[in-house]
């Protein structure tokens, strides 16, 4: 009977130090990517993010006041996108349930105001995304080049 004992007890630390061995290669510090930088679509009318795999792509971009943002489901199962919280303001009606938002559906707002605006699928809980939308920049208009130091500025008369 030892030599049963022995050789289970044997079996038994050879089991848990391979055990120990497996977990001790793994490391102790959480893998995390960085968010991707956002998109910035500055200066486009128009803007599409998809829908795919469980998230949006991009999940965050920048687009001027006026800009429609178009979200394409490019996924083979049905998504929604709606405000991440019910007290955003996104200044208008926003979000479109998944009866509406099917594969191959697209769904878009216009946003008329600047601010952050997050927004989420209510059915898939980690696919979220963010639209910054600021105001335009006005182009600089250059009305004959740099003025010298010291040189007189002409009048509007002449």
């Amino acid at each position: 009977m030892t030599a049963t004992r022995t050789r289970g007890l044997l079996v038994l630390a050879l089991a848990m130090g391979a055990l120990l061995g497996v977990t001790a290669c793994s490391s102790s510090k959480a893998k995390v990517t960085p968010p991707a930088a956002p998109t910035d679509a500055r200066g486009r009318a128009a803007f599409t993010i998809d829908a795919r795999g469980n998230q949006f792509t991009p999940a965050a971009a920048i687009v001027d006041v006026g800009t429609t943002v178009t979200w394409r489901n490019d996924d083979a199962v049905a998504h929604d996108v709606e405000k991440s919280a019910d007290a955003l303001d996104f200044g208008g009606t926003f979000g479109v349930d998944a009866g509406k938002f099917g594969p191959g559906q697209t769904y878009s707002f216009t946003f008329e105001k600047a601010g952050t605006f997050f927004y989420t699928c209510t059915i898939h809980t980690l696919m979220s995304g963010k639209v910054e939308v600021v105001a335009p920049t006005s182009p600089t208009t250059n009305t004959g080049g740099p003025i010298s130091p010291g040189a007189e500025t002409p009048s509007p008369t002449g």
